[in-house]
């Protein structure tokens, strides 16, 4: 065959290659390998599973609660974790600022570094506490009851050593007022008090004479009429109480 004629033939043989590969990937199906498509289409990120709401409900039901640290756990009245005493107290004490009712929650006195004048504060400031303790009715009424937790937390804002208050509010946190008798009121202020001898490196307080030791010695003295209670005897107007519902007095 002469080179003339072979030209046309291995044309021929060209074309017939390139139209089976048309016919070939024109016909493909995507049970082999898939439709042809540009490199850039194609999508390699992993498959992520889409589960019905309902799987997706139970699944996150199943994921626990990180437990939450130590550190958040909280107190009953400041709602923050405080130690006894400590430059740590300090630390951890929260900032003074305005509540929901217009007091604040922090002692803001400052400092007392005056050592001979702070002490002799802390003695007249024990026996003044501690009378009122002794004083307090033996039967409170709840009233009575919420007046004298409210002076005792008030007491901590403003006493004049604002170091001093600060450390006894921190008590106050601890060891909260208990307040439904008086035996009981006089014997957890003994308590509070002996805390803080043990801060400060004093004896113990024998806490079975508080009540005696702070007796005024007013005895039937209290029972005589007081014209500041309208020629009336305390003792008689405790025993009034009022229904606070209905508006009634009962008893007299």
């Amino acid at each position: 065959m002469s080179r003339g004629n072979r030209r046309p033939f291995y044309s021929i043989i060209v074309l017939l290659c390139v139209a089976c590969a048309i016919y070939f990937v024109a016909t493909g199906d995507t049970k082999s390998l898939g439709l042809a498509r540009p490199l850039s289409s194609l999508n390699f990120a992993p498959k992520m599973e889409v589960l019905p709401p309902k799987d997706r409900d139970t699944k996150e039901e199943l994921i626990p609660e990180k437990p939450k640290p130590a550190e958040e756990v909280l107190t009953k009245f400041t709602g923050e974790k405080i130690p006894e005493s400590g430059e740590k107290a300090a630390e951890l004490a929260p900032k003074t600022r305005p509540v929901a009712d217009g007091f604040t929650e922090t002692p803001f006195m400052p400092k007392m570094a005056n050592e001979t004048l702070k002490a002799q504060l802390g003695n007249s400031a024990w026996h003044l506490f501690h009378t009122i303790l002794a004083r307090y009715p033996e039967q409170p009424t709840v009233s009575e009851k919420t007046t004298l937790k409210l002076y005792i937390h008030l007491f901590s804002q403003v006493y004049p050593c604002g170091d001093c208050a600060r450390h006894f509010q921190h008590l106050l946190v601890k060891y909260p007022p208990q307040v439904e008798l008086r035996k009981t009121a006089a014997l957890w202020g003994c308590h509070v008090h002996n805390k803080v001898n043990e801060k400060l490196h004093k004896a113990e307080y024998d806490c079975t004479k508080i009540l005696e030791d702070y007796d005024c010695g007013c005895g039937d003295d209290e029972k005589e009429v007081d014209y500041t209670l309208g020629n009336d005897t305390a003792e008689h107007l405790r025993k009034v109480t009022l229904d606070e519902q209905g508006g009634k007095e009962l008893g007299g």
